[in-house]
């Protein structure tokens, strides 16, 4: 029986939702998919005109090894239909958990998920340098300053992950691939799992137990263990990534397997084949303290682990942050949801990408790694007010004209009598487009189709009173006028100001309003969505202002991996540019995943609580299906990136 008698034929094609894929040969295979090498054509524009060229990619297949069979191309299941579908959804789960991990540099990115052939398909970046793991067995160990460069690029990526509060749960040198110059991308995220702010996993499902080597004692049973000390003790689940990437770093060093967990907990970390390769001490002790028997004795961060080995990663001291409500912070959609998808670990050696898709996706900073993303800041409550039986006649009188005027002041304007606000001659002109109020459906429409997310549902009618919105991005012009600096990572007056939190944006707004005496804030996200679709002139677009992304939008297929001037797309019907593309905007809003299910129908205002932030409209590193008019997304108020921007509303 040959070893991969059950896959593809070469030369089977795939038809994706938006490119075609032709298989090439078998990559790997495991428990629950196999793995393959793909090519998928692109459009190269050149000076003579656009051609097509193929790109290589890895497409992952789910296929359960004990349970499926093969007619043709089609999958079968026999009588295992159930659990079949069971895992099948949770297949596609990890190609959401990855997508939604928008760290490019250091995370496999994926290009798209499809279902065909009676399963379920995702397609991803093929790292033509092979796996971290086959380089050391090549080499029979790393000098240490070569090993310490990946670890701290690695280190990055894994940082990230930690601030979205998930974990990897199988990082190991054979889930570490190498793009063609050599810096390394996480992959297999089949044990992958969100946290909560007890650090307690999902208690619906336990966590898989990792790798030997490379998993600590308490990984097989950390759900009951996590369960028992709720309430007495919190836990921190990171230490058991931060275990594996030690032994990684032990396997990088010395070209062998590191120790069992059980090894480390009776006899302590074997020291001589480090000292035999010529590792200082000082990497030593670090090793030796991330793979500590008991959690607590590890280091705490990824970003500690790091800077014990003189490797900084930008990141804000983690004992200030505070953890994002579960509820609040762990959408339960199909495209974000955590992975429990257990694999025995033989398939991934091959499956990742090929490819530089951009690194640019966070703060900048000198040694390249991407930043760590801060928690949200925790909300001050307000201090209770006593209550009063009564007030005095005059200042009963006083408040009620207050209440008048402010009233007369702040009601919406007429729609047929706009009135423009009044350019400051000190600022840039911060140009404004009237919104008619009305009625619309938000959220997952017709037009829409299967590329809308449950957190899209159900699509609702809400009533807006008229505003007037940014006609452009704000620019980084108009932020260093107002602030005096510019925090963006691509310069230019004109490009829109990014790498903005939403912290930041807030900031920025009181001081504007100082300047002006105007009242600027952030559009609600029904009143982004309202203008993105074109208001009272809509055309029932998919993206703001057409069905052609690229007209509108600068994203990842055009975008040569930067920003762009505002306003060198097309506008959308009302004459308002890049509502789709160049940056994501930050909304008031704060997030929650089932929101449109309780939204009130006038002037919603988002719930009233949470830590998460929305942010609308895609950007230039995201794939089309995120740069719709409906599409949702969330980060916490701290967050900056180079994608991160927004506009006003008045």
């Amino acid at each position: 029986m040959a070893k991969y008698d059950m896959a593809l034929q070469p030369g089977t094609v795939l038809h994706g939702m938006e490119n075609s894929y032709r298989i090439d040969r078998v990559l790997g295979q495991g428990s629950f998919g196999i793995t393959y090498l793909a090519y998928t054509s692109t459009e190269v524009k050149g000076a003579l005109g656009s051609v097509r060229s193929e790109m290589q990619v890895a497409v992952k297949e789910f296929f359960m090894r004990d349970i499926n069979g093969r007619e043709g191309s089609t999958v079968t299941t026999g009588g295992s239909r159930g659990l079949f579908d069971r895992y099948k959804r949770k297949f596609m789960r990890e190609a959401g958990n990855i997508a939604k991990l928008k760290h490019e540099e250091g995370i496999v990115h994926v290009v798209e998920t499809f279902e065909v052939n009676g399963t379920c398909y995702y397609a991803m970046e093929y790292c033509s340098g092979g796996s971290l793991d086959a380089l050391i067995a090549s080499r029979g160990g790393l000098p240490q300053g070569e090993a310490l460069e990946l670890f701290g690029q690695m280190a990055s990526a894994l940082a990230y992950m930690h601030s979205r509060h998930v974990l990897h749960l199988d990082l190991k040198p054979s889930n570490v691939m190498l793009r063609s110059d050599g810096r390394p991308v996480l992959i297999d995220f089949g044990l992958a799992k969100q946290y909560n702010e007890d650090g307690d996993p999902e208690s619906s499902t336990t966590i898989g137990g990792g790798t030997p080597g490379y998993a600590p004692l308490e990984q097989s049973d950390y759900n009951e263990e996590a369960k028992e000390k709720k309430g007495t003790q919190k836990r921190n689940p990171m230490t058991m990534d931060i275990y594996a990437l030690g032994a990684t770093l032990y396997k990088m060093l010395t070209g062998e397997r590191p120790p069992k967990a059980s090894e480390v907990n009776d006899l302590g970390l074997p020291e001589e084949p480090l000292r035999d390769h010529g590792v200082g001490s000082k990497v030593i002790a670090a090793i030796d303290r991330a793979m500590q028997p008991r959690s607590k004795d590890r280091y705490q961060s990824v970003v500690d682990f790091a800077a014990a080995l003189g490797i900084a990663i930008e990141v804000p001291p983690h004992e200030e942050e505070e953890a994002p409500k579960p509820e609040e912070t762990q959408p339960e959609d199909d495209e974000v949801k955590e992975v429990i998808l257990v694999d025995d670990g033989k398939g991934s050696s091959g499956a990742s990408g090929n490819g530089n898709y951009g690194n640019k996706g966070g703060r900048a900073s000198g040694s390249g790694a991407s930043g760590h993303i801060p928690h949200p800041e925790p909300q001050p409550e307000p201090t209770p007010q006593p209550r009063r039986k009564w007030l005095p006649w005059t200042v009963a009188v006083g408040v009620a004209a207050v209440v008048f005027v402010a009233i007369m002041l702040l009601r919406p304007q007429p729609d047929d009598e706009p009135i423009p606000p009044i350019p400051q001659s000190n600022l840039p002109e911060i140009e404004m487009v009237w919104v008619s109020g009305g009625t619309f459906t938000m959220g997952a429409t017709s037009e829409q189709g299967s590329d809308a997310y449950d957190s899209e549902k159900p699509a609702h009618s809400v009533t807006l009173s008229g505003y007037y919105i940014g006609k452009y991005e704000v620019t980084q012009k108009l932020w260093e006028a107002v602030m005096g600096n510019n925090p963006s990572y691509f310069k230019g007056d004109n490009l829109p100001v990014e790498q903005v939190s939403w912290n930041d944006v807030q900031e920025f707004i009181r001081k504007l309003n100082q300047l002006t005496g105007k009242s600027y804030r952030l559009p609600t996200e029904a009143e982004w969505e309202y203008a993105a679709r074109g208001g009272s002139n809509s055309r029932g677009y998919k993206y703001s202002g057409s069905d052609n992304v690229g007209s509108v939008a600068w994203y990842y297929e055009n975008s040569g991996s930067t920003t762009h001037p505002v306003g060198s797309k097309s506008p959308n019907e009302l004459g308002i540019y890049d509502m789709s593309g160049n940056v994501l905007e930050w909304c008031q809003d704060r997030w929650a995943r089932n929101y449109y299910s309780s939204s009130p129908q006038r002037n919603p205002q988002g719930p009233a609580s949470g830590s998460g932030r929305v942010c609308r409209g895609g950007g230039w590193n995201f794939f089309a299906r995120f740069c719709r008019v409906s599409s949702r997304d969330y980060y916490s108020p701290g967050d900056g990136y180079s994608f991160l921007g927004f506009r006003l509303v008045l």
